[in-house]
This record gives structure tokens, sequence and C-alpha cells, in this order.
């Protein structure tokens, strides 16, 4: 599996214009059977850049986003819908949603308590209503983007990625781009911090 993203990465990355709409569509897919978006997130910040990379994975992030909760809403998938509400901590999450809305999934998005895809799920399953979950969703997933992407743009080594080792400290091998690393470092820690004050809150 490793040596197959690794060999699909580097196509992607010399097919230009055509790479950034294929991975669009592979990022999409992929969360939507919950592949981690944070390591195709951290992939597209290596293919594209940390601002291109940002950009692709955020627009992919929010599309994933409203086509999980649109097929949960739906029930075109109703056991997908019911496998993500059975963990405890999201159903406890998507109680306290019904009740909190917006400023609840927002800080959900920005901490990243919950993995993409069964939030997104589950909220669509929940009753929420969708204007609430787009106003959250949409701001709610830029800072998480913006940091991967940038971590992401850092590693010399696509295969790190692909073998799923990256960590945060790989970002600060790179001299170059210390600035960026730096930044995207803070933004790691903040959201680490906020993640823990969020499930001390929620008992979780």
């Amino acid at each position: 599996m490793a040596n197959l993203i690794s060999s699909l990465s580097l196509y992607l990355q010399a097919a230009g214009g055509v790479g950034a709409v294929l991975f669009f569509a592979v990022f999409v897919a992929a969360t939507l059977l919950f592949f981690p978006a944070s390591l195709l997130t951290a992939l597209s910040g290596w293919l594209f850049g940390a601002t291109g990379g940002t950009l692709i994975a955020l627009l992919a992030g929010i599309t994933s986003s409203l086509l999980a909760f649109g097929l949960a809403r739906s029930r075109l998938f109703p056991h997908v819908a019911k496998g993500a509400v059975r963990s405890t901590n999201l159903s406890r999450v998507l109680s306290l949603a019904q009740h909190n809305g917006i400023v609840l999934v927002l800080l959900l998005r920005l901490s990243s308590v919950v993995p993409f895809a069964p939030l997104n799920y589950g909220l669509g399953a929940s009753g929420m209503h969708f204007k609430k979950y787009l106003a959250a969703t949409m701001p709610g997933l830029i800072p998480g983007t913006f940091i991967y992407a940038s971590a992401g743009a850092t590693v010399s080594d696509v295969g790190v990625l692909a073998r799923g080792d990256f960590s945060p400290l790989e970002m600060m091998q790179n001299t170059g781009v210390l600035t960026g690393a730096a930044v995207a470092a803070l933004g790691l820690v903040l959201l680490y911090l906020l993640q823990r004050c969020i499930r001390r809150k929620m008992g979780i």
C-alpha cells in the first residue's frame, strides 16, 4: 500500500493541473470511506506546497463533509450512519451538538476530538440543521487544514507519509522553511491543548 501511495503521489505531482483535480477526487472519495483526512491533507501540502495544498485540501474537505452529511441525512447509507453513532464518545458529542449547535461543532472541527468522517456522518444522522452545520464546518476546517498542509510541505520524502510515519517533528528538520514550520508546530500545540480542554469538558 505504501508503494502504491508513493507512486500515485509522484504521478500526481508531475501531472500539474490534472493532478490537482485527480487528487481532489481521491481526497473526497477516500475520506468518505473513512481514510484519515489529516494524512491526505499533509500529502496535499507535499504535492502542491503549503498554499496550494491548503486550498485544495480545504475545498476537498468541505466537499466531503457536505456529501457525508447529505448521505447520512438521506439514509442512502443507513448502516454507515448507524456505525458512526455507535461510538460512545460520538454519541455524547452528537447529543450536545443538538443543544449547542454551531459553537460546539466549530470547536470539534478545530480540535479534531472526533475523526473527520465519523463526525460528518454522525452530524448528518443527528438531525442537525444544514445551515448550522455549514456555518461551523467551513471556518472550522481552515486552521487544521493549513497546519497539516504546511507540515506536509516540509516533508522531504513522500514515503514517510505513505507509511503513516508522519510526525509534526519531521517538519522541523527542514531549516529552509523554519518560520513556516514553527508556525505549524505552534498551531499543532494549540490544537492539542484545545482537544484536551474539550475532552475534559465533555467527559470523554
